[in-house]
Formats: structure tokens, sequence, C-alpha cells
């Protein structure tokens, strides 16, 4: 199952948008076929508070988890799309990177003003 919910990265961790992977993906999910009728699920928040995680559990997405084993460190960058498989009407789940984006310094809120327009100000 977590095979057909093709996890790919929209934007990297530099802001980059990945157009060959969105066509991909677009392309393998039969996102087309369905018109206007899917619905899209993200999650946002801090850092290593769980967002990869919950979006597997609840979604049966396969984004990649963090292993607190092997000590803590960021896991996602950018934000990565999936298909949730098994569940109706098709569904797209956004994986968001950390919010307070420790791993990128604590004065690098560029990734956080893409994400909340105008001027990084955001009532999410």
């Amino acid at each position: 199952m977590a095979d057909e919910c093709c996890s790919t990265q929209l934007i990297d961790g530099d802001g980059v948008f990945n157009v060959a992977g969105l066509d991909n993906f677009i392309r393998t999910t039969k996102l087309s076929d369905c018109g206007l009728s899917y619905a899209v699920v993200a999650i946002m928040g801090p850092q290593s508070s769980g967002k990869s995680t919950l979006l597997n559990h609840l979604f049966y997405t396969n984004f990649r988890e963090m292993d607190a084993y092997r000590g803590r460190s960021q896991t996602t960058k950018g934000i990565w799309i999936a298909r949730c498989t098994g569940i109706e009407p098709f569904t797209i789940a956004m994986d968001l990177e950390g919010t307070d984006g420790r791993e990128r310094g604590e004065d690098d809120t560029v990734f956080e003003k893409q994400k909340c327009p105008p001027f990084g100000t955001c009532n999410c």
C-alpha cells in the first residue's frame, strides 16, 4: 500500500519547485482523472514534533520519519506530497518542513516566509 502513495518532493530545501516531480506524481497517481474531485491535507509545526509520523499513520503515506535512536535531526526538507492510499475521495497529503528551522539556524526564516505570505506573517 505504501508504494502506491508516490511520495515526491514538491519544493526542495532551497525553495526550488520540482516541476518534473509534480508531472510524474500526477501521471503515476492518475490525479488528472479526478478532475476537481480531490482533497488536500497539509501539516505544519515545529521541527521533530511528529508531523510525518502523524500523516503516515492517519493517511497511509510513507513520508520519511526521524529515527530518535540515531539522534534528533531534520528529516523533512522543503515540502513533500504523497497520495493517501485507500482513502476516498482521492486525497493528497503535504508534509512541510518544520517551522522553527533549528537545523537551518535561528535567523534563517526564508523558508517560513515562502510558506506564509505576505512577508512571513501568517494567521494559520
